[in-house]
């Protein structure tokens, strides 16, 4: 429904919350109540597609230049470095950043500044997510 904050861009829609800080399964937990999930991005068009919806919707650049995450639907929960997205789309794009399970950390998130991938703690606090 486009009229609730959803936009479309290809087949998928997306929707932006910022709401409180939240830890990945309670995001998540959002997001599939609204009938979505949390982003899967499955192509290097959609990540730069992503990264441009989220900083026109918040303007989070301008606001906190050293960089803001973000959620996202990528976990490696069952085998480390066997990332796979919570709609078990295929990752299609190697993740810019450090993915590196550091202290156990099984949860994709996205620094918004720059687009670099990072993996947290599923219980981390992470103040924004993206639904589709």
């Amino acid at each position: 429904d486009l009229a609730s904050g959803w936009r479309q861009h290809g087949s998928n829609c997306y929707k932006f919350k910022s709401e409180t800080m939240k830890s990945w399964s309670a995001a998540r937990h959002d997001c599939v109540e609204e009938g979505g999930d949390l982003v899967s991005i499955t192509s290097q068009a959609e990540n730069t597609y992503s990264l441009g919806y989220i900083c026109e919707m918040t303007g989070l650049i301008q606001q906190a230049p050293t960089g803001i995450s973000l959620w996202m639907g990528g976990h490696d929960s069952i085998t480390e470095g066997g990332w796979e997205w919570t709609d078990d789309s295929k990752i299609c794009v190697s993740p810019a950043g450090s993915p590196d399970d550091y202290f156990g950390e099984d949860c994709l998130s996205i620094l918004i500044n720059g687009g670099y991938w990072n993996d947290d703690n599923f219980a981390s606090m992470i103040t924004n997510n993206v639904t589709v």
